[in-house]
């Protein structure tokens, strides 16, 4: 059976409902001008992106560097915008679908300064069956890139502990217990709101200090990232959940 054609927002809506998950949601917002500037006043660091659409395409980073200018990152490129009517053109001139979401930067842990986030897949067999955690990587952002989506930063895939290991993440010792704790609990939300769901390709931050956050979840995830993994346990347990 397809899984549903469903937005950002319309997805953290149901999991912000969902009380343990309040906890690892950045605080989000739909995009206006007045609340751009609200985020950028209280966050400093501020992410935009589409609510439909996927694979990183048309993610914004925006930074305050004082006296009315702002540094925008989208891609690879950057540029300083002076003065706000200025800047808010230039964004919007860089918009994909509408509508777009405003969240505060997550200090992402990071290797030899790229980022990196985390992809858990979890899946059912039925809408009456348990969820479970099939398999999870590390997505680690190509050099000078925001985004971690490997196709389109051209980085690279890691095996989650070996990322951890590598990183500047003050990992606490039940991080990967959590990271499942959390997943599911996505999971649980999600496929309460939409039953003919069977899979989800969670996008989790893990921050400096060692929380993870929720950054997107996935209802079509390629699996092409679990192929490039030298040990394909996860890859054949994902496969097999499917059938």
């Amino acid at each position: 059976m397809k899984a549903p054609n469903v937005g950002k927002w319309s997805k953290h809506q149901h999991m912000v409902a969902h009380a343990f998950l309040r906890d690892y949601l950045p605080a989000t917002r739909l995009f206006t001008p007045e609340t751009l500037w609200e985020y950028v006043e209280d966050y400093e660091k501020i992410m935009l992106k589409p609510s439909g659409g996927g694979g990183g395409a048309g993610i914004i980073q925006l930074t305050d560097k004082g006296n009315q200018r702002y540094l925008v990152h989208a891609g690879n490129a950057k540029r300083i915008v002076e003065g706000r009517d200025k800047t808010v053109s230039y964004v919007k001139s860089l918009f994909r679908p509408k509508p777009y979401l405003l969240q505060p930067l997550i200090p992402l842990g990071r290797i030899n300064g790229r980022p990196f986030d985390v992809r858990v897949m979890v899946q059912r067999r039925s809408s009456k069956s348990t969820w479970l955690v099939t398999g999870w990587v590390a997505k680690l952002a190509g050099p000078g890139f925001v985004v971690t989506n490997v196709a389109r930063s051209r980085g690279k895939v890691l095996p989650l502990q070996t990322a951890i290991r590598l990183s500047n993440v003050d990992a606490p010792d039940d991080l990967l217990a959590e990271i499942k704790k959390v997943a599911l609990a996505a999971a649980d939300a999600l496929g309460k709101a939409y039953p003919t769901l069977r899979g989800i390709g969670l996008d989790l931050g893990v921050d400096i200090e060692g929380k993870p956050w929720i950054i997107e979840a996935n209802f079509r995830p390629s699996l092409s990232l679990f192929r490039k993994l030298k040990d394909q346990t996860f890859y054949r347990r994902i496969i097999a959940m499917q059938k």
